[in-house]
């Protein structure tokens, strides 16, 4: 028996006529009564052909739009989240309500495990659905009819994270571009004011001196080399591997008068002089970026670049589940966002910095401060959904608002942590 019943509500508008419309609500019941047996949450189920249905009991959280049969009978065989998420993304699955809220559904589909005969028998019951397409407003009108003409497949892996204009950016970000964590030092604090906060926490942790050099490797948008230079009188070496976030950089050191302090260049990491010629250096948010594997080779480029005794800045997100495994969420956000990524575990991150002969002697965790972060991201991004699907597409909106929503999650529960690093380059 269900720990939640579902019920049945008053159609929400007249429905395509059907005379099995009868049999299909009462198979669909029947299967969502068994997937979502003992969801915490109560919230509603509205069907392809307009039908709603609710589950548990008082005012539902969100509401669950299924767009085509299909999707149920997905649901059923593979009774895992992937095809949740990748259906979402894909325009076949509308939220709405709590989107928070709703993705604790990813969660429920993880640990839901249904016996061979059983899930036969929901797979059954589903084939016997008719997709009869119904819509509440007009964008789910649009949606529905896009979804129901594409074939359906596995969405192509797409690096939004690099490939996106700086005006998608510039919609949910900070001022200064700023896609990091922030530091919060009061609930009043704007993102704006928390990233400033962070910027100059990062250079007086390096012990930056008027005249020194600060090799800032990925340097992004150029936020953090401008800031040093003009707060801390030091001469930075800005290297990014995006073109566009180059050509920006390039132009906020012009614009701010930093061209004598400041060198932003078009390179990847792996060019870096062996010179031994910085007196610091700061990498905000790359190992995950660059995978495990590369972390090494790179953490031996930055010693050979670092002057002996120079101090180096890691800003990292690390994964905090011994065994590596990755959610279905996590997965899917990797796969569409950050193709090259990949967590390591935090005590595996001081190993690598140890064995690249660097001696940590502070250490920041930062995990809080990023929920605030993301969270200011995503009301952000949710602001600006009809201008982001405007100017890219619905599609990307949703990956996005789906990694941001998801990231919060993991944070939030301490799947996932940043940690901020402060360690000097041995001598020998």
């Amino acid at each position: 028996m269900s720990r939640y019943p579902v019920h049945a509500l008053a159609m929400s508008s007249p429905l395509e006529q059907s005379t099995d419309s009868g049999d299909d609500m009462a198979q669909a019941r029947y299967i969502l009564n068994r997937l979502f047996q003992g969801f915490a949450d109560p919230f509603a189920v509205r069907l392809w052909n307009g039908s709603v249905l609710t589950i548990g009991d008082g005012a539902p959280m969100f509401t669950f739009c299924l767009q085509q049969a299909s999707v149920l009978r997905d649901m059923v065989w593979f009774s895992n989240p992937q095809r949740l998420l990748e259906a979402y993304c894909a325009g076949e699955v509308q939220i709405h309500g709590d989107f928070h809220a709703a993705m604790q559904l990813r969660e429920h589909f993880e640990s839901l495990s249904l016996p061979l005969h059983e899930k036969l028998g929901l797979v059954f019951r589903a084939l016997t659905l008719a997709d009869h397409l119904y819509a509440h407003d007009e964008h789910d009108t649009a949606t529905a009819r896009a979804a129901a003409s594409a074939p359906l497949q596995t969405p192509t892996p797409i690096a939004l994270s690099y490939d996106a204009a700086d005006d998608f950016y510039q919609c949910w970000l900070d001022e200064q571009m700023l896609h990091s964590c922030a530091y919060f030092t009061g609930t009043t604090n704007t993102l704006s004011q928390a990233q400033q906060t962070q910027l100059t926490l990062i250079c007086q942790k390096l012990r930056l001196q008027h005249g020194e050099t600060l090799l800032d490797i990925a340097c992004g948008w150029g936020g953090l080399a401008c800031w040093a230079a003009k707060h801390f009188g030091v001469f930075v070496h800005g290297i990014t591997a995006n073109p566009a976030q180059y050509a920006y950089a390039t132009q906020q050191v012009q614009q701010q008068g930093l061209a004598h302090l400041v060198k932003i260049e078009l390179a990847d990491y792996s060019t870096l002089p062996a010179l031994a010629s910085y007196d610091k250096a700061v990498c905000i948010s790359i190992a995950e970026h660059i995978g495990a594997a590369l972390y090494p080779a790179f953490l031996a480029q930055v010693y050979a670049a670092l002057k002996p005794g120079g101090l180096l800045l890691s800003h990292v997100i690390t994964t905090e589940n011994p065994a590596g495994q990755q959610d279905a969420s996590t997965a899917l956000i990797n796969r569409q966002l950050y193709p090259a990524g990949e967590l390591t575990s935090f005590a595996q991150v001081l190993q690598h910095i140890d064995h690249a002969r660097f001696d940590v002697f502070q250490v920041e965790g930062l995990r809080r401060h990023y929920v605030m972060t993301l969270r200011q991201w995503l009301a952000n991004l949710e602001a600006q959904h009809a201008s982001i699907a405007a100017s890219m597409s619905e599609r990307s909106y949703r990956i996005w608002r789906l990694a941001l929503t998801a990231s919060v999650i993991q944070f939030e529960q301490g799947v996932t942590g940043m940690h901020q690093v402060l360690a000097t380059r041995r001598c020998t």
